[in-house]
């Protein structure tokens, strides 16, 4: 069987059944869908005070 014929086999199902069929589908590649993140710098303590007095406590 090739995606084809299972696509076409898909197709006639009612809509009901199509929603169905496409969460499970879904669930099976879900971890496909998962990719990498990417974090964010961490700031160290001195940055994160000159940070602190420049945006907070700067009375501007």
């Amino acid at each position: 069987m090739n995606s084809e014929t299972v696509y076409q086999v898909a197709k006639t199902l009612p809509k009901e059944e199509q929603l169905l069929l496409f969460e499970k589908l879904k669930n099976d590649f879900k971890i496909l869908d998962k990719s990498p993140k990417t974090r964010k710098p961490v700031f160290i303590r001195e940055e994160s005070i000159r940070y602190l007095l420049d945006h907070v406590f700067n009375k501007r």
